[in-house]
């Protein structure tokens, strides 16, 4: 995966999130320019062999000549440790940073930075510029995925009190088609806590796994290793669990909204400490390290980081350290190693005017940039946009599990707020669905199929595809469309190792494996089996497959084909559909196992669009351009005509530039799938 880069554009006052009153009433975001970029230093320290007793002792030893205070073990591996300090009185931290660079043992050094919530904003919620488009029906059929309603989920009006316009907007109601039962997906949310016991959402809560770090301390106040017990968590300010009831509030139980993910887990990392909308990266560092530490990713399939939270960077503070948070781009980068995609919150602006300022986590590489968009599929004014953001999500007026009551949802719900920490966990919902489709998917699979997927978004009064007067415009691809992306991942991931990307029968193989035409060759760990040749009972499988619907046919009769044999019902179907018929030298069997000859396929192919209405008109003349037409069976003349007018064969190439029809050859694995991409994209299957 890789964003685009541009140079950091004009200076911005430092604009960090609303302040939490401020984001509660819907009061302006003030600039937070007077606020401390960093709370202290990290030190990273090699120590190869040092016991847990000694590691504060140690390090305080280590770093007396600096004059900085050893505060608390951050993060640990093998060889080395990562403490949390604070300088020296008198010394700023970019002092005592200085300071201790250079120090025998220290590998690293960095600021111990701040990060703020991206605060959502409550809104007015009467009909206003929050409708829906015109005509719009305000009542919503239910979702086939669903056996019940979700009370938000029938109402796609988003002026209306409650409402999931955005299931509707982002086409996840038609995604949710492929994972009815996504309790295989975890996501992981670094944010303010969680309600772990409302009735929406503790369904799909690994309560188990919830983990406080902020609380997280000894009796001398020290940090505890992410080894120790788990302390859960509560949400103070009700943020986390707008984020997660976005992404995973229960589907299908009659009961408030459904979450994007139809029923994916989340596990709630709360790293906001109470009374406060900031934390720092020692707290993030250590959240991810007990994730991947001391909770099993792989066995809870963890494949989503939701970070609703971020840190700006202008040019009042510019330096290389101010860059790049090392530790945490550190720790995002192994999720994407491991296959974990990280999904940031894209920022608000100060909820006036966007800025364009690179905002991090969200801005990093390795992470997808969520921005927000109005109901009418705009961009909201003032969410931020610059080269780095990827793709944007519904952001206006969204209802959410809460910890306050709702007199209007009658529970535990949020009326409707704005922002793109709304945005990110539809996204992180569609990225779970995602990953149930198609569980081998890499992040940069996924993020093509996101982006690749996305719609444009057409705003001509804040259209960000155009360079603004600093010459910025907006990284995103455009909106999510959910539905579009599963199927695009499911039609794109190669699971075979005997065929890589830029070989000719790469994208058939792939376009059939997706389809559930053809699968893997039986007996061959991994492989598709592209040389392979095609037996004529496994021709006739892969129609029943993509042409059958799971018809029963009486028993063809053919001496050779076993009823019990896992092709009968295939080879019956075809053989009573009169697409397929014996061998012309050999008239009592169907010739099981015998190869499938080109012209054999052709004629197949041709009966069946015939027995359809279609294959009329046929243009012979490409078939007379081949220079082996000649060889073809008189029986199979018409239909090797009409195969090549529609371009369901185009010939086997020679080796020097020139292709013949080859009618009597057999037809492999390969092939088959090409000529039924062929097939089905031309429209005649």
């Amino acid at each position: 995966m890789s964003k685009p880069r541009i140079s950091r554009a004009r200076a911005l006052a430092c604009a960090l999130p609303l302040a939490l009153a401020a984001a509660l009433s819907g009061a302006p975001a003030p600039a937070l320019a007077d606020e401390a970029v960093s709370n202290g230093i990290l030190v990273t320290l090699e120590q190869p062999s040092m016991s847990e007793v000694s590691l504060l002792a140690d390090a305080t030893s280590t770093l007396d000549d600096a004059g900085v205070t050893v505060t608390g073990l951050v993060s640990q591996t093998d060889d080395e440790r990562t403490y949390e300090a604070v300088p020296a009185e008198g010394q700023t931290d970019e002092q005592a940073l200085e300071a201790v660079r250079g120090l025998d043992g220290v590998t690293h050094a960095q600021l111990n930075y701040v990060y703020h919530l991206i605060e959502p904003v409550r809104e007015d919620t009467s009909p206003s510029s929050a409708a829906g488009a015109p005509g719009e029906e305000s009542v919503a059929p239910l979702a086939r995925a669903l056996d019940q309603a979700d009370p938000f989920l029938l109402v796609r009006q988003s002026g209306s009190e409650p409402n999931q316009y955005w299931v509707y907007s982002t086409n996840l109601d038609d995604a949710w088609d492929h994972a009815q039962a996504n309790n295989a997906v975890t996501i992981v949310t670094l944010d303010s806590g969680v309600k772990l016991d409302h009735e929406d959402l503790e369904g799909n809560l690994l309560e188990e796994y919830a983990w406080d770090v902020t609380n997280n301390v000894d009796e001398g106040g020290q940090p505890l290793s992410v080894t120790a017990e788990q302390t859960g968590t509560s949400d103070h300010v009700g943020h986390g669990t707008l984020v997660a009831g976005i992404a995973a509030a229960v589907a299908n139980n009659g009961t408030g909204l459904a979450g994007a993910s139809m029923n994916a887990n989340v596990l709630p990392v709360k790293v906001i400490p109470d009374g406060s909308s900031t934390t720092d990266t020692a707290t993030l560092a250590r959240a991810y390290e007990y994730v991947f530490e001391s909770v099993d990713v792989d066995e809870l399939n963890v494949r989503v980081f939701n970070l609703s939270l971020g840190r700006y960077v202008t040019d009042d503070y510019d330096s290389e350290d101010a860059q790049q948070d090392e530790l945490l781009h550190d720790w995002i980068r192994r999720a994407y190693q491991e296959g974990i995609v990280t999904v940031c919150s894209g920022g608000n602006g100060n909820y006036t005017d966007p800025y364009v300022a690179a905002l991090y986590p969200s801005d990093f590489e390795e992470c997808v940039s969520v921005t927000a968009l109005e109901p009418d599929g705009t961009n909201i004014a003032w969410s931020d946009y610059n080269a780095q953001k990827d793709i944007s999500a519904p952001g206006r007026s969204i209802w959410s599990t809460h910890t306050s009551y709702s007199e209007v949802a009658g529970g535990n719900y949020s009326s409707a707020y704005s922002g793109t920490s709304l945005s990110a966990p539809m996204v992180s919902g569609t990225i779970a669905l995602m990953c149930y489709a198609e569980p081998t998917a890499t992040v940069d699979e996924i993020c093509e199929a996101l982006y690749a997927t996305a719609a444009p978004v057409e705003n001509a009064t804040n259209d960000r595809t155009q360079p603004d007067e600093d010459g910025v415009v907006s990284g995103s691809h455009g909106a999510l469309d959910a539905d579009a992306a599963v199927t695009y991942l499911m039609r794109h991931v190669n699971r075979f190792n005997d065929v890589t990307e830029g070989e000719w029968p790469y994208d058939a193989v792939v376009y059939v494996d997706r389809m559930g035409i053809m699968n893997g060759q039986g007996g061959m760990s991994g492989a598709f089996g592209t040389s392979a040749d095609l037996g004529r009972q496994d021709a006739a499988q892969l129609l029943y497959n993509y042409l059958g619907n799971g018809e029963d046919a009486p028993d063809c009769g053919f001496a050779d084909v076993d009823q019990d044999a896992y092709y009968a019902e295939a080879v019956n179907w075809c053989v009573a559909e009169g697409i397929f018929d014996a061998p012309r030298d050999d008239q009592s069997t169907f010739g099981v196992s015998q190869p499938i000859t080109r012209e054999q396929l052709m004629t197949v192919l041709w009966r069946y669009v015939r027995s359809q209405g279609g294959a009329q008109d046929v243009d012979p003349s490409l078939f007379e351009q081949m220079p082996d037409h000649a060889s073809t069976s008189e029986w199979a003349v018409e239909a090797a005509q009409w195969a090549l007018s529609e371009g369901v064969i185009a010939g086997a190439s020679q080796a020097d530039g020139s292709r013949i029809l080859d009618p009597q050859a057999s037809v492999s694995r390969a092939v088959m799938a090409q000529i039924m991409m062929n097939a089905i994209e031309a429209d005649v299957l």
